[in-house]
């Protein structure tokens, strides 16, 4: 082959790779959750997060700012997807009460994949117990964000199903969840989240409470 057909042959198919390539942005927060999820925050430091996403040190901080900024919009990006995937599971289940197992459903399938990490949230608001920087206020409030929005979706499934407020039976299935997570973690197994689940299902099919006395 002609040695210059050959070359521009080459620079045809690297110029199409680096078109079909995610952008920097993706590629930060890509190396980031895969990094963050299974290593943790703290100990990841900016240089080994560029070096995984082949990306200039300049266009982090012109993309995020800084590392605890990156940190918020992995916590953001993994509340869009966890809510994307409880919204598609739910999408033809017309019972309340089906929507909420929906919660559990997904620990007990995900966690075998993630390796028993538990909840990344929990996991993130965990390395900073005592946030002082502004920006480390920011991550623990992408943590609480993502718990409120369980917490006021199954209570408003909960005021469907019940017919009166329920926001207290919705923070006792969210600790009924949390805890399935952490003995899943501790035991490498799904079993404390189906016990987790068997809990909530008993709660759930149980009586309503009767205020006419």
């Amino acid at each position: 082959m002609n040695r210059f057909l050959f070359v521009e042959r080459i620079a045809v198919a690297e110029k199409k790779s680096r078109r079909n390539r995610p952008s920097p942005r993706n590629r930060l927060l890509d190396s980031a959750t895969r990094l963050f999820t299974t290593e943790g925050i703290r100990v990841i430091g900016i240089d080994r997060i560029l070096r995984e996403a082949d990306v200039a040190k300049a266009s982090l901080y012109s993309l995020f700012g800084s590392k605890d900024a990156l940190v918020i919009a992995y916590l953001e990006n993994l509340d869009e997807q966890y809510r994307a995937e409880w919204n598609e599971r739910t999408a033809n289940a017309k019972d309340p009460q089906e929507k909420i197992m929906a919660f559990y459903d997904m620990a007990i399938e995900q966690e075998p994949a993630k390796e028993f990490r538990g909840s990344h949230f929990l996991n993130a608001a965990g390395e900073y117990p005592r946030p002082e920087t502004e920006s480390e206020h920011g991550i623990v409030a992408a943590c609480l964000e993502h718990r409120r929005w369980m917490h006021s979706t199954m209570t408003a499934l909960l005021n469907e199903k019940n017919g009166y407020p329920s926001d207290a039976q919705a923070s006792q299935l969210l600790i009924f969840l949390d805890g399935g997570l952490a003995g899943a973690r501790l035991e490498r197994g799904v079993t404390p989240l189906k016990t987790a689940r068997n809990l909530a299902q008993e709660m759930l099919s149980a009586p309503p409470a009767d205020y006419s006395i």
